[in-house]
């Protein structure tokens, strides 16, 4: 079964997890409160990584609201 992680609201560990949904309905599951968790976290990392593009990290310019004394448009350590 696939769960959208955007459905989840919150997650419990009792003697099996309880998975609560943002719609007020909640899954028992077999999974351990950290197994879900580093699940949600590393789809939520894929889903990221794949809207940036290969490589987009590379082109992220650093923004900064504190002047660093340089002139408009320069940019480097």
């Amino acid at each position: 079964m696939y769960l959208n992680e955007d459905h989840v609201e919150r997650v419990e560990q009792g003697a099996n997890a309880a998975v609560y949904l943002t719609n007020g309905t909640y899954l028992i599951v077999r999974d351990d409160v950290e197994t879900i968790n580093d699940r949600i976290r590393s789809e939520k990392a894929g889903l990221l990584s794949e809207a940036m593009g290969a490589g987009a990290a590379d082109s992220v310019r650093i923004l900064s609201a504190v002047p660093d004394g340089r002139p408009r448009g320069e940019s480097g350590p």
